[in-house]
């Protein structure tokens, strides 16, 4: 039959959503009353402008912990909320700047002493590595600290099938990273340049003498060194105008009325706003330490960092260095939005959020983000929505899988390897 002439055919609202399973989505519900959408732009509005005011909220300090009473202080009458203290780490950026100007010494070194400057200049490298990784660092464990907290919801299901944790950040980054558009991760280069320093030096100290086509050979190498760490100290530059956004708190917020109106069947709910989430993800790696082993499986976390800022995307990889993709469930669930109409892309990042710090942890994991501009209510509230559809899918996946089991026995079932006679 010719693809041309195929009849549109109408389905009653109700058997599409009978067939579709989005019978509740948020959006369609929002559309259906316009009093539904004023509310809610409203409330978050007045979220928006209760929390931007609150400034200077780094990782540790005074402003991340009034940013964390203001958002208590507007939770719903009657939601219990806990106060969860850890130890907040200091900002990457130092950490990272540190590991540059060793690497640079330990090359200057190298003219003189190769034999110390090689094994040296390797090390940093080795720990530079590390650190941009997330799985270890020690130089991080040596520098100073401060006290930070996370602010706990939860919302318990009398017979769970999964867990939900949905975070949002208490804290701000203290730089903005603004890499070129062709260097996607200006990390790259450092990381590069530093391992042709420490190869050529290891040269300098196992060759005698040195000619003057290594010696040229390894003054240039110091000098591309050198460029790459000024183009990383350019491309981690403070941007002109800091920008205090609050929109994963109050997207979060919102998310919490909605929740508390219409909840979310068969999951036990999480909701995290996190401290010292910019540095590290030490608030959602203390949360995870603390209650990773008792949370019901499986479980999904969903990041919402900066979610007002249009355009909205869901972030499926990210990592300073290379891309750390998450698990395939967070993509799917975004590929049935898409299914659905819903324009959210998928983006890969140079930054990193506590959908990492999940990964990490071995959890399926998504974040949400937006773009580059002011956070605005409508672009929040979108977010919202899109957050709620992407949690009300997996729940609606999860309470599927009781009804998958029996047919899936075939499948799950192990041989038992004692009765299983070579040959025959």
């Amino acid at each position: 039959m010719n693809v041309s002439t195929v009849r549109r055919v109408s389905v009653p609202a109700h058997q599409h959503r009978r067939r579709t399973g989005f019978a509740s989505t948020p959006w369609s519900r929002y559309d259906e009353t316009r009093r539904c959408s004023s509310d809610s732009v409203d409330r978050i509005r007045a979220d928006l402008s209760a929390l931007s005011s609150v400034a200077q909220r780094y990782a540790g300090s005074e402003g991340e912990r009034e940013m964390l009473h203001q958002v208590r202080s507007r939770l719903p009458e009657g939601a219990r909320s806990r106060i969860e203290g850890f130890v907040a780490y200091t900002s990457p950026e130092w950490v990272t700047g540190a590991h540059a100007l060793g690497l640079i010494f330990a090359g200057v070194m190298g003219l003189w002493w190769p034999l110390v400057a090689a094994p040296l200049c390797g090390l940093i490298t080795a720990s530079l590595v590390a650190e941009s990784s997330g799985r270890f660092s020690a130089l991080r464990r040596v520098l100073p600290k401060s006290a930070s907290y996370n602010l706990v919801w939860r919302r318990e299901a009398e017979q769970p099938l999964g867990a939900l944790v949905v975070t949002a950040p208490l804290d701000t980054p203290r730089w903005r990273p603004e890499p070129p558009r062709w260097l996607g991760r200006p990390l790259q280069m450092v990381v590069f340049a530093a391992g042709l320093v420490t190869f050529l030096v290891t040269l300098r100290a196992l060759a005698e003498p040195w000619g003057r086509p290594s010696q040229g050979l390894y003054t240039v190498a110091l000098l591309v060194l050198a460029s790459t760490v000024a183009l990383g100290i350019m491309a981690h530059r403070r941007t002109p105008v800091m920008r205090d956004d609050a929109s994963g708190a109050a997207a979060l917020l919102e998310l919490h009325r909605r929740v508390m109106e219409k909840p979310i069947p068969g999951l036990d709910v999480w909701l995290v706003f996190t401290g010292c989430s910019h540095a590290y993800q030490n608030g959602m790696h203390a949360f995870l330490a603390m209650r990773g082993v008792r949370l019901r499986q499986p479980l999904f976390v969903l990041t919402l960092d900066e979610p007002g800022a249009a355009p909205l995307a869901a972030v499926v990889s990210e990592g300073p260095l290379y891309a750390q993709h998450h698990r395939p469930t967070g993509p799917a669930l975004v590929e049935r939005l898409r299914w659905g109409g819903v324009d959210l892309p998928a983006r890969d990042t140079a930054r990193v959020t506590d959908a990492r710090a999940a990964l990490q942890w071995g959890y399926r994991a998504l974040a949400l983000t937006g773009g580059g501009g002011p956070s605005s209510p409508e672009h929040t509230q979108r977010a919202v929505d899109v957050a709620e559809a992407l949690s009300r899918m997996y729940a609606e996946d999860v309470a599927s899988v009781p009804e998958l089991a029996p047919a899936l026995e075939p499948v799950t079932e192990t041989v038992d390897t004692e009765k299983v006679v070579v040959g025959r």
